[in-house]
């Protein structure tokens, strides 16, 4: 039966309220907690990731690790130092060598724990997108006396060495200008600690050549001893000037062919060789005097003047030999002026010694020049001594000796001092010349000077129709030749 809502009791029909008269609202504040709950929970699982793993776009050492665990990192490093081959290099010697020849690894767990380290987890949300430059450096872990059993045979080598070579094989070393140990009897002399050390070094990098230097070795007191006494004298280098120009220097290679290495270990100068030395080899290498000089002719000409003349040095050996042999014994590099007869304007053994004004003359050629600093002055073609009746010009290096006019010759140019021959008197051998320019430079005897019975110079006339041995040449180019010249000025005759 359908019953009507009037016959419903009214307290079926009410809403049941508050019992506190206040309203019933919606719980919205779940979803924000909600979210927190959820965030923390993605940050918390993030710290946990990121502690190892490493976070987008990060390099370390230049190899891409992004998102990658630290146990890749450490695989990574390790394989390299399986593959890695290495050659120790000395002097004298090279040892080859692989990673497990020394059961070389890399710590791959410490690398990685080192690259990480780096890294800000707790602020992994911030970093995520960023650029991340991580550096480490690998620890190398081998066995250090499988290392040093390399090192076996050439050891027992040098121990053998310093036993047969004389003074322990301490020698004087060229290349160095020293007394050093030799290669062959070092090696005896390595120092564990300091290899250990350069490999140590090395292995960091995988550097393959291992370079065993200087400081790898430690040299025996004894052996030290003889060194410093040796190069108490060699060390002491003598640096030789002529009239105030640098020329040479007696060096250790020099110095230690005066030394002796006693069988006690004491080191002996030989003082009567390095005064024996002086006047001998010293005076061989700085004497020019009538040497032959190799020199450039300002026109790129190469040209060797043959041993004549006396222009050059001439120095006084057995003094500078006792000045040197004092500075030696010094035990310090010392500047000595070696004492001279006759200087020159350059040091230049074997070159050009004299100044960069001078007189060239070419017999080849036939043509005589002037050069000053470099630049041609004066010029002319010149006819010189006929060698085929024995009047060859002299070549050599020569000085201006005298600069006249009018002047009268006779016999082989020389001027008759203190007396002019009258016209038409015969000289000692038959013949007389008057000149207008004269220009000696051998001792008088020889020189440049105009001859006006010539009506050309140059080419070959000196074969058919030479000179006495003087240089001749038209007036003019005379006359601007003495113009130009002066006293002491420097002659270079050659072929």
């Amino acid at each position: 039966m359908r019953q009507d809502m009037a016959d419903v009791p009214k307290h079926a029909l009410i809403t049941e309220e508050p019992q506190d008269g206040s309203t019933r609202k919606p719980r919205l504040w779940i979803i924000p907690l909600a979210l927190l709950a959820l965030a923390m929970g993605v940050y918390g699982a993030g710290v946990i990731y990121f502690s190892t793993h490493f976070l987008p776009n990060t390099t370390v050492e230049g190899d891409d690790a992004s998102l990658k665990p630290m146990t890749y990192l450490s695989e990574l490093v390790t394989s390299r130092s399986s593959s890695y081959r290495g050659t120790f290099q000395g002097e004298g010697f090279e040892i080859p060598f692989t990673a497990s020849d020394i059961d070389f690894t890399y710590d791959g767990g410490e690398y990685a724990d080192e690259a990480i380290s780096q890294q800000n987890t707790l602020l992994w949300p911030l970093e995520f997108n960023r650029e991340h430059t991580l550096t480490a450096t690998p620890e190398p872990v081998y066995d250090e006396d499988k290392l040093w059993g390399l090192f076996s045979t050439i050891i027992s080598q040098g121990k053998k060495a310093q036993d047969e070579l004389p003074n322990r094989g301490i020698a004087f070393d060229e290349e160095s200008d020293h007394y050093i140990v030799s290669d062959e009897a070092r090696s005896a002399m390595l120092d564990r600690a300091a290899v250990i050390a350069k490999t140590d070094k090395a292995l960091d990098d995988l550097d393959s050549t291992i370079e065993i230097d200087q400081d790898c070795y430690s040299i025996d007191p004894d052996a030290q001893a003889i060194l410093d006494a040796a190069n108490f004298y060699a060390d002491a280098k003598v640096h030789l000037t002529m009239n105030g120009v640098d020329a040479i220097d007696v060096d250790g290679r020099q110095i230690s062919q005066w030394l002796t290495i006693n069988e006690d270990g004491t080191v002996t100068l030989d003082e009567q060789a390095v005064l024996d030395w002086g006047p001998g080899g010293l005076s061989d290498i700085l004497d020019t005097v009538g040497k032959p000089r190799t020199y450039t002719r300002p026109d790129g000409a190469e040209i060797t003047v043959a041993g004549g003349g006396p222009y050059g040095w001439l120095i006084n050996g057995a003094e500078a030999a006792g000045l040197i042999l004092e500075a030696i014994k010094t035990g310090k590099p010392q500047t000595v002026a070696v004492p001279t007869y006759q200087n020159a304007a350059k040091v230049d053994p074997g070159g050009q010694d004299w100044p960069d004004k001078y007189i060239d003359v070419d017999i080849s050629e036939q043509h005589a020049r002037m050069y000053v600093d470099g630049e041609l002055v004066w010029e002319t073609d010149i006819v010189t001594g006929q060698p085929n009746l024995n009047r060859d010009t002299p070549q050599g290096v020569f000085y201006v000796s005298e600069h006249e006019t009018d002047v009268t010759l006779y016999s082989q140019g020389t001027v008759r001092e203190g007396e002019r021959l009258e016209e038409g008197e015969v000289a000692e051998d038959g013949w007389i010349s008057h000149v207008d320019f004269w220009i000696a430079y051998d001792r008088g005897e020889r020189g440049f000077h105009n001859a006006d019975w010539r009506w050309e110079f140059g080419g070959d006339i000196y074969t058919w129709w030479g000179s006495h041995g003087c240089i001749n040449m038209d007036y003019e180019p005379a006359r601007q030749l003495y113009e130009l010249t002066e006293l002491g000025d420097a002659v270079v005759i050659h072929e």
